[in-house]
């Protein structure tokens, strides 16, 4: 069976372009007759290829593969913007700067968006898309008319993520991407990322004129992304306002102002729509879509959470389940869980957009679901190792949040640095108190911590298979320690050093990783003979042990950085 995802989109912004996708499941409508007769001729140069398109969108009923759609990637091409057209949305949709086809990605994320909204059902025994009746009646309606509005604006109230950000828009107000993408999605896992507002912030302040315009359109997490991307669909129709905020944050002793440009303000008619999501005065609560494929994305098992959650969520939308009862439900499955992840989940539910009822000790999701079907597939009668470690840490944190359990999915993750960095900071500044921030970049360190007279500079390393401290590693940390040491603006003009306290004299150095796959106590002291400055490793795991023995106040600031110090490999019983 293919794995897909959906219900979580990204790069799919311009509603004309999901109606040319929707509309080539309608024979003989403008998109269907124009691929058929002109484009795919023109775009698809293989002729079996071209046929074989051709007779799929010409049949009464259409089903079509959904790699048809989508496409190959960028295959020999250089890039994926340069690869030839492969797939049939692909051709339906125009990509930016006049190319009349768009990339693989971005007709995945097209069709993720139609699958997520409705209008195209997932066949997913045959991994096809076929056309929907709310789907036949937005293709059909008039471009720009009130019928189109309301077709998809009722598509959007069935999708939960909606009604998830107009409510809080509600709650809270005047809201920036990072602020709604805070409480967006499934925290503490990989795929549902978001950059703390203060640590970008405190980048865009300090950067430089030409650093700035990169911060501003890359610095973003996945949840970020999928906040501004909806935000930016119901502003369309008047759902909510897009309106810059100014913000102050502090980090450290300092405080920053910056603009933002990505912020929004619920309007009344996006009360109003809010209001008919959740059934209230004379209006029918509307059922939401929600696919077993969006109950987890970058997951290293996400079958295996897909289906604890989806089998969760249908226990506790047909009556009210206390903890326990929702534990030996699960179990009677093979999901042997604790306590804690099952609240996450639940916690979670509510994230993402569904409404769930505490009353006393019991839970219970009041939504209409629909779409929800669990595949018959060979479940992973064990979890992954990856998500075994998070369970084990999760039991231990009381005080820290568990959101900060992402840190375990991203520092196994080779391709996710610069996340890993920023959330390794927000835990340690913004969870336990210390001052510090992100840096990154080049001839900077990843970030600093420092309290009272201690500073610490910190080198994250994301790797699915462990850590050796190679001699390279160290010599670029001993180039932190000596820039940090001689504070000579003109070998090193970016000043990293600046943003410790003037009240930081001692100093030490950290490397966080996944895990050391070897004794790397000797490299460890090695370094630090050189530098002339102490230091030590730590592995994800015994930072959120470290960082809970701090919040939990069971050791002190001074202590932690004596421990961090000690040219070894921490750990914490």
């Amino acid at each position: 069976m293919t794995i897909r995802t959906f219900g979580w989109i990204q790069n799919a912004a311009k509603t004309n372009s999901l109606k040319a996708l929707v509309k080539i499941f309608v024979y003989n409508s403008d998109v269907n007759k124009t691929l058929r007769e002109i484009k795919l001729a023109r775009l698809i140069k293989n002729e079996t290829e071209r046929n074989y398109f051709i007779r799929l969108i010409s049949a009464e009923k259409m089903s079509i593969p959904y790699k048809v759609l989508k496409g190959r990637g960028k295959g020999s091409s250089p890039t994926r913007k340069d690869a030839q057209c492969s797939g049939i949305a692909q051709a339906a949709i125009p990509a930016q700067g006049g190319k009349e086809y768009t990339d693989d990605w971005s007709a995945d994320c097209f069709l993720r968006w139609a699958v997520s909204l409705g209008f195209l059902a997932y066949k997913r025994d045959t991994d096809s898309c076929e056309i929907t009746d709310s789907g036949i009646q937005f293709a059909n309606a008039l471009e720009n008319s009130a019928e189109e509005k309301e077709y998809l604006g009722r598509a959007y109230l069935s999708y939960p993520p909606v009604t998830r950000i107009l409510s809080l828009l509600d709650e809270y107000g005047h809201l920036t991407k990072f602020e709604i993408g805070a409480k967006l999605g499934f925290s503490g896992e990989a795929g549902f990322t978001s950059v703390p507002q203060n640590l970008f912030v405190h980048a865009l302040s300090t950067a430089t004129l030409e650093e700035r315009k990169t911060i501003k359109s890359n610095v973003e997490g996945d949840s970020d992304k999928y906040a501004r991307m909806i935000c930016g669909w119901i502003s369309e129709l008047g759902w909510v306002k897009r309106e810059n905020k100014i913000v102050t944050e502090k980090l450290g002793e300092r405080e920053y102002t910056e603009k933002i440009g990505t912020a929004y303000i619920i309007t009344l008619e996006g009360r109003r729509q809010l209001r008919a999501a959740q059934g209230q005065s004379s209006h029918k609560r509307i059922p939401k879509i929600v696919h077993w494929e969006s109950l987890a994305t970058k997951s290293s098992d996400s079958v295996y959470l897909r289906n604890r959650r989806a089998q969760t969520i249908k226990y506790i939308n047909s009556d009210k389940r206390t903890i326990a009862q929702i534990n030996m439900y699960l179990a009677s499955l093979g999901f042997y869980e604790s306590e804690n992840a099952i609240l996450d989940d639940i916690h979670n539910f509510e994230n993402i957009g569904l409404s769930v009822q505490y009353s006393g000790n019991t839970y219970k999701i009041t939504d209409d679901i629909t779409e929800l079907n669990i595949p018959v597939v060979e479940r992973q009668s064990e979890k992954s190792d990856i998500t075994k470690i998070k369970d084990s840490i999760r039991n231990k944190l009381s005080t820290v949040n568990h959101k900060y359990l992402s840190l375990i999915d991203l520092a196994y993750n080779s391709n996710a640095d610069r996340d890993f960095e920023i959330q390794t900071i927000a835990l340690l500044v913004n969870e336990i108190g210390f001052e510090g921030c992100h840096l990154g970049g080049s001839r900077r360190p990843d970030g600093i911590i420092y309290k009272n007279s201690f500073g610490v500079i910190i080198d994250n390393k994301a790797y699915s298979e462990g850590f050796t401290l190679p001699i390279g590693e160290q010599d670029k940390m001993l180039r932190y320690i000596e820039d940090n040491q001689k504070r000579n603006a003109v070998i090193t003009p970016n000043c990293w050093w600046l943003n410790f306290s003037d009240s930081v004299f001692v100093f030490s150095f950290l490397f966080i990783s996944s895990f050391f796959s070897t004794d790397v106590s000797t490299k460890t002291n090695q370094l630090s003979l050189r530098a002339k400055t102490q230091g030590g490793v730590i592995n994800v795991s015994n930072l959120l042990l470290l960082a809970e023995e701090i919040k939990s106040g069971r050791m002190s600031y001074d202590d932690s950085f004596t421990l961090l110090s000690q040219n070894c490999e921490i750990t914490i019983p």
